[in-house]
């Protein structure tokens, strides 16, 4: 009996154990939004701060967040090249949504997305990230944890072997100066989750990796004019695959890399096929003991269909909270956001009901306008 009793503590330890590596594993937040085209101008003077006030992160927390990503574009925000000094009217304008996050304890990344998804991430841009992330490392680090430093938003047309040693000296200079915030890191190829098992095993125990999702890309960017080639005449792309549904394939996208995706549109546009690919996520998460991230995934509004789009999102919403994986969709206003197709985005009148029900938010009341 003893040995018996003896052998369920050990159990009890074992999972007790496990069970504590788990938790530590994930990352301090659990859900939320992107803040996006607020900090994404092409100077501090072009900010156009009142887009965005406090009220709207006291919206977003009554939904249920507790992190808002921000994207910024973060090398123009300075005096540009060759000091790159931070603009003290960008540092003050960010200061003000620092604080209403910390008012309010929401978990607040500040992400550089100084990025052209037309032109590939430069190999040198290693000097200009040393000096903006050392400022706002200098700037912020005696701020509270809620405060979070993301390295560079999609670095692509890079190689992992050249992207994950610049990535590395970042981390570095912002350690010169800041050891306690959490530093978000991912990926090349537009933080791809296949590319995590490209990072070097970091030692650093404030390090959160990130991916994006946004596959079947058919499907989540039909009608986006920023891709290559152009997405715009395509919509009416089901989810998931249904053959009587399917549009025929536009003459411009004919024997290029988007008419070959809507051939094979029967095997991707599945929900275990999207699963499959979160599993490259997983899998690292689960091999490294790492705290991962899904800072972006979302769908297109203008040219999909409303309900599909939406059972995309509870899809993917329920397997990355099924894996312990916490995310910020892309974004909370504008064309991949939760707010009704051509609507004023009005908090009280205009939000996507079933969408916020199929991302597990608090649904407020609607008024009828």
């Amino acid at each position: 009996m003893k040995e018996v009793v003896g052998l369920g503590k050990v159990l009890t330890i074992v999972v007790l154990i496990v069970t504590a590596s788990c938790v530590s594993a994930q990352a301090p937040f659990h859900k939320g939004v992107n803040f996006t085209n607020w900090f994404q101008a092409p100077s501090a003077a072009k900010i156009k701060f009142s887009k965005f006030t406090k009220k709207d992160f006291e919206d977003v927390k009554s939904l249920g967040c507790d992190v808002v990503r921000l994207p910024i574009n973060l090398h123009f925000m300075t005096s540009g090249a060759p000091n790159y000094i931070l603009d003290p009217v960008f540092l003050g304008y960010l200061d003000q949504a620092v604080t209403w996050a910390e008012d309010l304890k929401i978990h607040l990344i500040l992400d550089n997305h100084t990025f052209d998804p037309a032109v590939g991430t430069d190999p040198n841009i290693g000097g200009v990230l040393i000096k903006v992330w050392s400022q706002m490392a200098q700037h912020y680090k005696d701020k509270s944890a809620l405060i979070y430093y993301e390295v560079l938003n999609e670095p692509h047309g890079i190689q992992d072997a050249v992207w994950q040693p610049i990535q590395q000296t970042v981390i570095d200079a912002i350690r010169a100066v800041d050891k306690t915030h959490y530093i978000i890191v991912g990926g090349a190829d537009w933080n791809n989750y296949k590319n995590l098992a490209n990072i070097p095993a970091l030692t650093d125990d404030k390090i959160i990796y990130t991916f994006h999702f946004y596959d079947p890309f058919v499907f989540t960017h039909q009608g986006a004019s920023w891709v290559e080639p152009k997405l715009v005449p395509l919509s009416g792309v089901p989810f998931p695959y249904q053959a009587d549904k399917m549009p025929a394939t536009p003459p411009s996208l004919e024997g290029k890399w988007p008419g070959q995706a809507l051939a094979n549109y029967k095997n991707d546009g599945t929900a275990e096929h999207v699963k499959k690919l979160i599993d490259f996520a997983v899998a690292f998460k689960e091999q490294r003991k790492a705290k991962v991230f899904c800072g972006e995934f979302g769908v297109f509004i203008p040219n999909s269909n409303s309900a599909d789009r939406t059972q995309w999102y509870k899809l993917v919403c329920d397997y990355l909270n099924e894996k312990e994986i916490p995310w910020t969709i892309w974004d909370y206003r504008g064309t991949f956001g939760l707010f009704n197709k051509g609507s004023a985005e009005s908090f009280e009148t205009d939000l996507d009901v079933p969408l916020l029900e199929a991302l597990h938010f608090n649904v407020p009341a609607q008024y009828k306008k």
